[in-house]
């Protein structure tokens, strides 16, 4: 259930991490219609939520089902360091009150709150204590955090207080902290996103400030205006001190976006385009704040605007809606069945196998369907030779892409298994030897096919290995095979400088004798064979999202209604005369 709806980056980001979406509410009538476009299938009420918790809130929901979560943050201006700094005191002041008061009727198993980093210092603090006082009286344990959306995939500067809230009765079911997210390391930057942008509406720079901001390099801002300029340009504010460098700012492609405002064109708070002379577009500060480029914003530019400003990041709110599934999941480990694998728990095995399926692809939008490069000539001759049609071999294109990258999680599977059998102290190293055991010194290499390497590569392994062996006189090297010809343990031989080659400490071996190794039992493989088919629907269960969301059809016909012009138009839309091209 989802308060304080806005243009769905909230509820977006949270179906996104596999959670549906039972009430969607909302007052901004362009709001409610930019969700109504994008999920039509959504329940969403138009209406000031204070008449709505005077009603009763389980009224304008479509069944009885408990409610998992409860999401929403509170109208952000209120807060916000870009407007005035009102709080509680402002009219909206109570609508935090309605949210309890929503808690309190629901009872969701746990609540997400977002709101502006200032929230942490209005009134000396005491706004804060009176909230968390409040989820404390209505039931629940509460966890909050200041998070940075440029940490989870957001290419973007925006930090906002994170409340998570876990119902009494359910932390003590579970025995344990909830966790927020761990930052990723990876940090994006505008020239990661801004990448074939659809065109969309864009707000102007007066005649004036087109003048100003000609004179500034990307990553700068007024400081590098000549003194007269930046004095007429800024008037008083020239005076007052501070660095102030949000004041004709011109970003920089090497670096993320600023906070993404209501606002495009501030004089305080300005963000330029790296290298023309006009603000973000409203489909570049959709991509800032990382929703995808078929949702779509109703309303004026200045109204849309606003409800991408207004947003939570997707990417943010799917990573912190990741975090609460995985902590409700525990609840349902107490009924977890016994796999009945003396090698690892049955606890270990469930993760193992839920991280790789989560590792899964089960996302394709045009950009990710187009950074292979795909030949439009290619699938024309596909088309017509096979007698296909292009929507066919588009959607099979779309597949092998797909399978392409899950088959690199098998061998996360594969290797990242032995870090939970038994107390051998198997790790698998970020460098170097795929599966390593320090304490009973093997190295292993392991390969997931049996033609996947050549004598080359053979050979760079085997010299590797036998380095290795060099190094201590019982290290042991083992190249193990997931897919074997025979079940094997036997010495490798090799042949360098055309002379065979082999050591009995550098060994060839098949995937079910190398179980056998590590486990000491002959059926270890077999055993887990068997049992994974069970394990895998025990996890499948659990995770919702789990069907491949494909919008390149979509997306294509938004630049064509032929599908193959638009493929043309895609790879060659900038070459001569592509802009009439008739097929």
């Amino acid at each position: 259930m989802e308060l304080f709806a806005g243009a769905g980056g909230l509820a977006l980001g949270l179906e996104q991490a596999g959670f549906n979406t039972k009430l969607a509410v909302e007052i901004n009538k362009w709001a409610v219609k930019t969700l109504k476009t994008n999920r039509p299938n959504w329940n969403v009420v138009e209406d000031d939520i204070s008449k709505i918790v005077e009603k009763g809130i389980k009224n304008y929901l479509e069944d009885d089902e408990e409610i998992d979560l409860v999401s929403g943050g509170y109208p952000c201006q209120s807060f916000s360091y870009a407007g005035k700094r009102l709080g509680l005191e402002d009219t909206r002041g109570t609508l935090f009150y309605d949210y309890a008061e929503v808690l309190k009727e629901i009872k969701p198993k746990m609540f997400f709150a977002e709101n502006v980093k200032g929230l942490t210092t209005h009134d000396k603090g005491r706004t804060l204590q009176v909230m968390l006082n409040v989820f404390e009286e209505v039931g629940y344990k509460v966890y909050y955090k200041i998070l940075n959306a440029l940490d989870y995939s957001v290419a973007q500067k925006r930090q906002r207080i994170v409340i998570i809230g876990v119902r009494k009765d359910i932390y003590e079911k579970i025995g344990e902290d909830y966790k927020f997210p761990e930052p990723h390391e990876k940090k994006l930057t505008l020239r990661d996103i801004l990448v074939n942008v659809p065109k969309s509406a864009c707000a102007k720079y007066n005649d004036a400030k087109k003048e100003v901001m000609k004179l500034i390099n990307p990553g700068g801002c007024w400081k590098d205006l000549p003194d007269d300029v930046a004095r007429e340009y800024m008037k008083t504010t020239y005076f007052m001190g501070g660095g102030r460098t949000g004041i004709a700012r011109r970003l920089s492609w090497n670096e993320p976006g600023l906070t993404v405002l209501c606002t495009p064109s501030q004089k305080q708070t300005d963000r330029c385009h790296p290298d023309e002379i006009r603000p973000f577009s409203i489909r570049e500060n959709a991509r800032i704040q990382s929703f995808p480029d078929n949702w779509f914003f109703e309303g004026s530019i200045g109204e849309q605007y606003k409800q991408i400003g207004n947003a939570v990041p997707v990417n943010l709110a799917k990573e912190v809606g990741i975090s609460i599934k995985k902590y409700l999941q525990k609840l349902k480990r107490t009924k977890m069945q016994n796999y009945n694998l003396s090698f690892i728990t049955n606890e270990n095995l469930f993760n193992h196998v839920k991280e790789t399926i989560e590792k899964y692809r089960f996302n394709i939008d045009l950009k990710e369907f187009n950074e292979n490069l795909i030949d439009p000539i290619k699938l024309t001759f596909d088309s017509k030779v096979y007698g296909k049609t292009i929507e066919q071999i588009i959607d099979a294109e779309t597949i092998r892409q797909i399978d392409k990258t899950n088959s690199n999680h098998i061998g996360y599977f594969q290797q990242n298994i032995f870090k939970y059998i038994g107390n051998s102290n198997w790790v698998v190293p970020k460098q170097g030897f795929d599966v390593v055991n320090e304490e009973l010194k093997i190295f292993v290499e392991m390969k997931n096919k049996h033609n996947t390497m050549n004598s080359s590569s053979s050979q760079k392994t085997y010299m590797r290995m036998q380095n290795k062996i060099l190094e201590d006189t019982e290290n042991k090297c083992f190249l193990v095979e997931v897919i074997a010809k025979n079940s094997q343990n036997i010495i490798w031989n090799v042949s360098l400088d055309n002379q065979p080659v082999s050591n009995e400490r550098i060994r060839r071996v098949s995937i079910d004798k190398f179980y056998e190794i590590v486990t000491g039992e002959a059926e270890a493989f077999k055993n887990l064979v068997e049992v994974l088919p069970k394990v895998m629907d025990d996890v499948l269960s659990e995770l919702t999202q789990n069907n491949i969301q494909n919008t390149v059809f979509e997306e294509l016909s938004r630049i064509d209604e032929n599908l193959l012009k638009s493929l043309y138009l895609l790879s060659f839309g900038r070459y001569e005369g592509f802009n009439n091209l008739q097929i």
